[in-house]
């Protein structure tokens, strides 16, 4: 029989903490939102697993190992059995070497130990639903032939969406047998759907708002997480539309995150729950190829943009993809990519943000019955992108740290680890 147990904390920062996510510094003012991790573990036989989800936009392999050393030494799970991943909320709070990163750290450990310790005989079920309103793929071909991401919304110039999106709501469920939920894991790929005039407000954006419906829908308090897909080139805006829908109060982010929610409480109650199934780990270390520097004519334009006293978005963002590729990054950057099982459910854990067409294809070819792929998990580098898109070229590929054909190894190698963990033990064993 599985045992599984889930718990929540809060890790809200101290206002006047950076927050990331803009082309601009900000610091916090306001918390509109508490940022929280949230744990789910899993044990049969003496054997555990855990995945934790964190309200940040991304932290650090560094970071993310201390934790697990830390949950090693108070529950005794190892590295390669708990997957700890992040929201991407852009309005978050900023991680590195401070004293909120290290709090982060010790609230990590502290929350699967809560969860170990609240474990109880329990019932698991897998689905996924479908919302396919609120996600648009944000690389378009324009009408020069070149590939743009985010053209702007009306843009005449646009002709078509030049990559796929991915409108599956996966959903796993813990419950007491036949009775009260444990917890709920969901995953979709969709960047993040912020929300409010205020930029200097902490919030864990639609993930928060998806945590609050689910529960009401259901009429119980139990913890909720949604876990972000293969995403790197999703978002919530449709540029082939004619407005962007009005979210000063957070309209559009609690709208998208009910119509969300209402696909994973569809998929919900179609489950089917079991009380045994096989559980499993698999992780490996990548190492990605960094890319070349920027050109001498890259490092001008910097220069020109920078002296400017009025700069466009556009601008900007170029600005920031150049001086992140300056950035003091190994020729060779090691990190990880996860599996995890419970059942027929596999759980992939890529480091980075992934585009949606390779989140795709790991679960096109997945052995599993179903299958999740959460990024920013234990590690945040930036985009992976695929070779199609260093090609065409825009945004994603432009700020990416690597070279092409990163997309495709981590793809390459989800794949082995889902093939090994499915064939290391049978379905009805």
């Amino acid at each position: 029989m599985v045992k599984a147990g889930a718990a929540c904390l809060d890790i809200t920062p101290p206002l006047g903490t950076p927050m990331p996510g803009l082309f601009h510094e900000r610091r916090a003012e306001v918390i509109h939102h508490p940022l929280l991790v949230k744990s789910f573990v899993f044990e049969r036989d003496g054997a555990g697993i855990a995945v934790v989800v964190c309200d940040l936009i991304g932290v650090k392999r560094t970071y993310l190992d201390q934790a697990k050393a830390r949950i090693a030494e108070t529950v005794g799970l190892a590295p390669d059995r708990v997957l700890i991943c992040c929201t991407h909320t852009h309005t978050g709070a900023q991680t590195g070497e401070d004293a909120y990163t290290s709090f982060v750290i010790e609230r990590i450990a502290d929350v699967v130990r809560l969860a170990w310790e609240e474990r109880q005989t329990a019932e698991i079920g897998w689905g996924c639903g479908r919302e396919d309103r609120v996600v648009f793929n944000r690389r378009y071909r324009m009408v020069d032939g070149q590939v743009r991401t985010n053209p702007g919304i009306g843009n005449p110039d646009v002709v078509k969406p030049v990559g796929p999106i991915d409108p599956e709501v996966g959903t796993l469920c813990l419950r007491q047998p036949g009775g009260e939920t444990i917890g709920l894991l969901a995953n979709y790929s969709l960047h993040y759907v912020g929300g409010g005039d205020h930029q200097r407000a902490i919030s864990a954006d639609y993930f928060g708002f998806f945590a609050q419906f689910i529960q009401r829908l259901q009429g119980e308090t139990f913890v909720v997480a949604l876990s972000n897909g293969a995403c790197g080139d999703i978002n919530n805006v449709n540029v082939l539309g004619n407005f962007r829908p009005k979210n000063d109060r957070y309209q559009h982010t609690a709208r998208v995150a009910a119509l969300v929610a209402a696909a994973g409480f569809w998929a919900w109650n179609e489950m089917t729950f079991v009380g045994d199934v096989p559980l499993g780990a698999e992780m490996e270390e990548v190492v990605l190829k960094r890319r070349a520097r920027p050109s001498e004519a890259d490092l001008a334009r910097v220069r020109e943009i920078e002296a400017q006293k009025n700069s466009i978005m556009s601008e900007r963002a170029f600005v920031r993809r150049v001086l992140r590729r300056m950035a003091d990054v190994p020729e060779d950057v090691p990190t990880w990519v996860q599996v995890l099982r419970i059942g027929d459910l596999g759980l992939v854990g890529v480091p980075g943000e992934l585009l949606v067409e390779l989140g795709l294809e790991i679960k096109q070819h997945s052995p599993f019955g179903h299958t999740m792929v959460l990024e920013l998990a234990n590690d945040s580098v930036g985009y992976l992108p695929n070779r199609r898109a260093f090609e065409e070229g825009g945004y994603e590929p432009e700020a990416s740290l690597f070279c092409p054909g990163v997309g495709e190894q981590i793809v390459n190698t989800a794949l082995t680890l889902l093939n090994r963990l499915h064939n290391s033990q049978p379905l009805d064993k």
